[in-house]
């Protein structure tokens, strides 16, 4: 086999996976509503989760932290557009970014005007 043609793969790939179906289904209401913005959230998680700017950055307090699968993991968020968030939990062992929440609206447990 000459490779002329193979297709390559990322070395260290991030599998992206819906932790719950209300996230599944966030999901998919972002595809169908911001294809593109959402493709450039994959990106951006599968090329650095732990990245910071001002769309990607660490939940605080009690976000920060999440079950998922009886694993505690650290929980962040990806702001897809002006209201609409991804919140993903990062698992370094299985190199797996779970997807605890998406949607199109802004989630109220991050409002600070509510406190």
């Amino acid at each position: 086999m000459t490779g002329r043609g193979a297709e390559l793969s990322r070395p260290k790939p991030w599998t992206v996976r819906a932790a719950d179906r209300q996230a599944y289904q966030g999901w998919q209401r972002l595809l169908a509503a911001v294809p593109d913005n959402l493709d450039r959230a994959w990106v951006a998680l599968t090329s650095d989760p732990r990245h910071v700017d001002q769309r990607q950055h660490s939940l605080k307090g009690q976000l920060g932290m999440v079950k998922v699968g009886g694993a505690t993991l650290e929980q962040w968020q990806y702001e897809v557009t002006g209201a609409g968030r991804i919140w993903y939990a990062i698992d370094d062992d299985s190199r797996t970014l779970w997807i605890t929440r998406a949607g199109a609206g802004h989630p109220k447990q991050t409002d600070t005007r509510r406190k």
